[in-house]
């Protein structure tokens, strides 16, 4: 790797070693454009595929567009090369794929998701980098959409997210979980999951299959057993309990 490449990443890590208490997604979103060129990265926590011993429930905690989250959520979510075997043993061993590599072997469904579903979406190909937890063992994704009008996924982008996924390991250590968590009912956990996506009382009720008026009311319960004032306040704890 060539020396101005090891400054941009020591850079990227600067950012984020300076990050304040529940922003580090954020302030990694904007070293990685600014420094590396990858502009709209986000960041999916302990994806399903990778969580160890498989049986955990995929959580999507991240800061990207909550629509586009959603209908990937109630759409497209088991049609994800990243999630297929190759697409597993690729993360697993190497720690980064594209899905450019992945599309070769895909099956008709996981091309859909990638012709349709990302395209409609701006996104020409996708680089996934493993993060994980030196701590608990959770698994973090950092994604990086490309457009073909921006520029194509080069051999120095592989390079680079090969040797910054290690890097950022440190700092994708879990918090204690916060007691209040434990005190909430499933119903009530639903809705918060939901709330901290940045879904609206209206989309929720749809997925829940309840009214607006219960959304509200569960969500109210969840800010007052948590002590929290307000949803950005329950926002930032929530995205930072241990997953697992």
């Amino acid at each position: 790797m060539e020396q101005l490449e090891y400054r941009r990443l020591i850079k990227v890590l600067e950012q984020v070693a300076g990050a304040r208490d529940g922003e580090l997604y954020p302030v990694l979103a904007e070293a990685v454009a600014v420094h590396l060129g990858w502009i709209d990265a986000f960041v999916a926590e302990n994806p399903a595929y990778l969580a160890l011993g498989s049986d955990g429930e995929e959580q999507y905690l991240t800061r990207f567009r909550p629509d586009f989250v959603e209908e990937y959520a109630e759409r497209w979510r088991l049609n994800n090369p990243f999630a297929s075997h190759d697409g597993v043993v690729c993360l697993t061993r190497r720690g980064v794929a594209t899905l450019g590599q992945l599309r070769l072997r895909a099956t008709g469904p996981e091309r859909d998701f990638a012709d349709t579903f990302l395209r409609r979406h701006g996104i020409d190909d996708m680089l996934k980098i493993v993060v994980r937890s030196p701590a608990t063992g959770a698994v973090s994704t950092l994604g990086v959409p490309f457009d073909g009008d921006r520029r194509a996924i080069e051999p120095g982008d592989l390079l680079m997210a090969a040797t910054l996924g290690p890097l950022l390991s440190p700092y994708f250590d879990a918090k204690p979980v916060p007691a209040f968590v434990r005190d909430l009912t499933s119903a009530e956990r639903d809705v918060a999951e939901l709330a901290v996506l940045g879904l609206d009382h209206r989309h929720i009720a749809r997925r829940l299959n309840v009214g607006e008026g219960t959304v509200e009311e569960r969500l109210t319960r969840v800010l007052e057993k948590t002590g929290c004032g307000s949803l950005t306040e329950l926002t930032t704890q929530w995205r930072h309990r241990p997953t697992g």
